[in-house]
Order: structure tokens, then sequence, then C-alpha cells
């Protein structure tokens, strides 16, 4: 596919940096589309759960493998403990909790289609660095048989 390139390259592919700027351009638009702290208890929790999700995640795969880009350093590992036993992308599951209890607290239609586009843009990258930890990690089609992407048992 046009845009992905040589896993050992560290550099960042066009579409890599597209979609992380996409990415970040949407968090912050939908952020700043209405208050930053949900009231009801529901997106409260929501946004807790997207927060604690992240810092397990964080402290699941180390400061040395954390990442924006989908590009994986010479240095990465394969990470599949703490919530990575569960699901394989737990950091875009934590954003778009967060982002979501956002946009449900205050669900104005240029906010959800904020958030679609979102989650539309993490579907991509997510795509896109499946494809990279398939080339890079040879037991990683085991780990994704079993494992699901975003939520566990489900999806």
């Amino acid at each position: 596919m046009t845009g992905f390139k040589n896993v050992e390259d560290t550099s960042h592919s066009w579409l890599s940096l597209a979609l992380v700027a996409t990415q970040f351009l949407l968090i912050v638009l939908i952020m700043f589309a209405g208050p930053l702290w949900p009231t009801h208890w529901g997106s409260k929790g929501m946004m807790v759960l997207g927060g604690v999700t992240a810092l397990w995640a964080f402290l699941a795969m180390g400061l040395r493998n954390l990442r924006a880009f989908p590009e994986i350093p010479q240095h990465g590992r394969l990470v599949v403990r703490g919530p990575y036993r569960w699901v394989r992308h737990p950091m875009y599951t934590s954003v778009l909790l967060i982002t979501l209890a956002w946009m449900v607290e205050h669900p104005l239609p240029f906010r959800v289609a904020l958030w679609v586009g979102l989650a539309m843009t993490l579907w991509v990258k997510l795509q896109y660095e499946e494809q990279l930890l398939l080339a890079r990690f040879p037991v990683y089609e085991e780990y994704r048989m079993r494992t699901k992407r975003l939520i566990p048992f489900l999806f």
C-alpha cells in the first residue's frame, strides 16, 4: 500500500505523519468544543476508565516503547502484558473513551462528527500499525488471533 514503508526505517511515512497530525487535531477540537470535565457520572466514569487504561498501558509498555507514531523503533519490543493481555491497542481504547466522554456530555453535531472522524483515523492507524507489527514480530499473528483489538472479549 502506498505510504507504508520498511519496518526497519526509523523515519515516518507520509501516512503516519498525516494520521498522527489528524488524530491530535481531532482530539484538541473535541476537547475544546465543550467543557473539559463532564458533569454526569456516566461521562466521568468513562473518562476515568480511559485515563486508568492509558496509565496502565503506559506502565506495561514502558517509556522506551511509548510513541505516537505507528512505526516500531529499532529497540521496540512486543508488549503482551497488562491491558495488552486483553486488547491489542489499549492506548487507542483510552483515547476513544476519553473523547467519547466529552462527546456524549455535549453531543453537538460538530462534536459527534469530530469523534467519528477520530474513530476512523484511529482505525486506519491501527490497521497500518498491525501490518508493521506483523512484519516485525513473527509471534504477532498468534497474539492477534487470541486478543481483541479495542474492547476486551468483544472487538
